[in-house]
């Protein structure tokens, strides 16, 4: 795909081509015109680079006088009054690796002189390069600090909640004319950590903080300002002079777009009906001038990507309505909303039920053994302390245990479970007995992705080989499936409700909904990652997308349901999916203790029996004909806690395969 450019010899030459250029929006979105640093810093400069885009309303910024005096700007040639800035825009500049502000949502920041600048809102790693521009006004002459901070999910300047860790080097402050300052104690090439480490919380200031001092002299902080308003042009090429004295002139060629672009059809178009197979979600579009910057979209409330595709299934059948904004390189958008409609996708029989997967167990088949856990392994390079990363620790306490399988409850890999971090952490650990593991999905699985599309490769690469479409944890774009263990049914399911839907109508729901009327087993186990009930957050619902999974799971008689999530462990007794204590309910267990670290003070809540956070182990399940016996097994030594757990329990009167009256 072309992008309509003022290209360079154009410029030379003073002509202007405007052709009108059609582009789809596929997996390659176009680039914006490369703003680029100031060419040569020499003085005078501006705060527009040559050939930069510009609509609406602008102030532009002139700089590189002996302390701003003696400048003067030209529109097209023609003189125009400004005024004078006592402190000029900059831009900071750092180099960065492991910053995870979009992936994980946390909330780092850059400040000057006390100032909060700009957040830093994406990841960045493999030291690239973060740009954050500094507005006027900030800067003083003289002594300035500039600040580096590590946020955590509550605010940029919150020290309670487990807050980012990355390392930067190379920090500097670009000044409008291209001169950078650095603070001259700090090498650029020193490497600096900033963050709490894992699990975090209860930070102080120097952790989360890097201060860099930097001297900016009062002749490159002074200039003048002009306020454009190119409403008042005509779209197409223009230059701006910026002249210091009778000799020193620049001139910055810039284009004026004004013209928003217009989209010509979406997919799915309006009124579509889709029933079956994928819904791909893309838009054609067409702009006379600066070119496409992107596209985004909003499905049924919820921000996805452009371009987007998943199966029809993974949102509830219906109607539905998305609206797609196209924005050009200069700002101008176009927005158009369309509703579609989708039907129930039939289910067959069987589909996504793995069978029996007890051959050979050790236990016999009328007292099988589970171990679960969840939240299971740091990162490679992360260390063992007291409190975080004993994913080696439970792994062996497993080995010892020698159960017939192991369920995984998601967030087996952190900080974002892509394959390289699943071989180089968690497969030397709990990967031992991956040929007996039934893993469910999780937040960390999909990189905190919350939308139809979002994948989770890097997991179903590892347990069900690379590019596999389907293997022992379910399908690749959906996560749930079910087996039989013993004389139980077990259902493993995907509680990423954003991304595989878990309301009526869903593909997920009318697929356990089948599968719990077919399989006549008297007791049945679900697992799934993100508990509806949590210690956490009592007296509300913490997961309330999960709600219509434990609706249809309590109508068909499921007996026990397994989460993770919350670091730490809980027990609930028997309730109903209100929260109402229910002797026919189901029992809840929340197992993230695979070794990752620990979740936040229990707090009392509706129907809690018992809940722990200062000791890592796994919950075993020895699941009998007519009921289970559960243990939760501490990991021996190395600093862990000694909190135990155990009891009986018959499961439940519901008939099997019939929902109740």
């Amino acid at each position: 795909m072309q992008v309509n450019r003022y290209v360079e010899s154009n410029r030379r030459r003073a002509r202007w081509r405007r052709p009108a250029t059609v582009v789809l929006l596929t997996a390659s979105v176009l680039a914006p015109v490369t703003q680029s640093a100031w060419a040569d810093g020499s003085a005078p400069q501006l705060s527009i680079a040559d050939g930069q885009v510009l609509r609406g309303e602008v102030t532009i910024y002139a700089g590189g006088g002996a302390d701003g005096a003696g400048l003067g700007l030209a529109l097209d040639g023609a003189s125009v009054a400004t005024a004078p800035v006592p402190s000029l825009p900059a831009t900071v500049l750092f180099e960065a690796d492991g910053i995870q502000s979009g992936s994980q949502k946390l909330l780092n920041s850059v400040w000057v002189n006390g100032t909060m600048v700009a957040p830093v809102n994406r990841d960045y790693s493999g030291y690239a390069t973060v740009s954050v521009p500094v507005p006027p006004g900030v800067l003083h002459e003289g002594t300035n600090v500039v600040t580096v901070r590590a946020g955590d999910s509550v605010s940029p300047t919150s020290l309670a909640k487990n807050h980012d860790d990355f390392t930067i080097r190379n920090t500097r402050l670009r000044l409008l004319g291209g001169t950078e300052v650095t603070d001259p104690a700090v090498p650029a090439t020193k490497v600096l950590s900033i963050g709490d480490g894992y699990p975090g919380g209860n930070a102080t200031e120097e952790q989360v903080t890097e201060n860099f001092t930097m001297t900016v002299p009062a002749e490159h902080l002074r200039g003048v300002s002009y306020g454009l308003d190119t409403r008042r042009l005509a779209d197409g090429p223009h230059t701006m002079d910026v002249v210091a004295g009778a000799e020193s002139r620049r001139t910055v060629p810039f284009i004026v777009d004004n013209t928003a672009p217009q989209i010509t059809s979406t997919s799915p178009a309006d009124g579509a009906r889709i029933d079956g197979g994928d819904v791909t979600v893309s838009v054609q579009a067409t702009d006379a001038l600066s070119g496409f910057a992107g596209a985004t979209a909003v499905l049924d409330g919820r921000a996805i990507p452009m371009p987007d595709r998943f199966p029809v299934e993974n949102i509830p059948a219906g109607s539905h309505r998305l609206s797609i904004t196209v924005t050009d390189v200069a700002g101008n958008v176009d927005t158009e909303t369309v509703r579609f409609d989708t039907t129930e996708v039939p289910i067959a029989r069987g589909t996504y039920d793995k069978g029996r997967q007890d051959e050979g167990a050790v236990s016999g088949p009328d007292a099988p053994v589970l171990v679960a856990a969840g939240d299971v392994a740091c990162a490679a390079t992360s260390a063992v302390t007291a409190t975080t990363c004993h994913q080696a620790g439970t792994a062996a306490l497993i080995q010892q245990l020698r159960p017939d399988a192991v369920a995984m409850l998601a967030d087996g890999q952190y900080d974002v479970g892509t394959l390289a971090a699943f071989n180089s952490s968690y497969d030397k650990t709990w990967g031992a007995f991956k040929d007996i593991t039934h893993p469910v999905v999780g937040n960390h699985e999909y990189a905190q992705a919350y939308y139809p599309g979002a994948n989770a490769d890097g997991y179903f690469d590892y347990f069900n080989g690379v590019g596999a479409t389907d293997g022992p944890a379910g399908d690749r774009q959906r996560g749930y499936y079910s087996y039989d263990l013993g004389r139980w049914h077990v259902v493993a399911l995907n509680s990423e409700c954003g991304v595989v839907s878990c309301a009526p109508g869903s593909g997920q729901y009318r697929w356990l909904e089948q599968d719990l009327r077919t399989h006549p087993n008297k007791c049945t186990l679900a697992l799934w990652h993100k508990p509806l009930f949590s210690a956490l957050y009592p007296g509300v619902l913490a997961n309330p997308d999960t709600k219509p999974l434990w609706q249809l799971a309590d109508r068909y008689g499921v007996d026990l349901v397994l989460n993770g999530h919350d670091h730490n462990y809980q027990r609930f007794d028997p309730q109903d999916a209100d929260g109402t204590a229910d002797q026919d309910g189901i029992h809840q267990f929340v197992a993230g203790t695979g070794g990752v670290g620990f979740h936040g003070t229990i707090s009392p809540t509706a129907n809690l029996a018992v809940a722990n956070a200062n000791t890592f182990g796994v919950l075993k399940l020895t699941l009998r004909p007519t009921g289970y016996d559960w243990q939760f097994v501490p990991e021996p030594g190395n600093g862990n806690g000694d909190f135990t757990d155990a009891g009986s329990a018959r499961c439940g009167n519901v008939p099997a395969g019939q929902a109740r009256q």
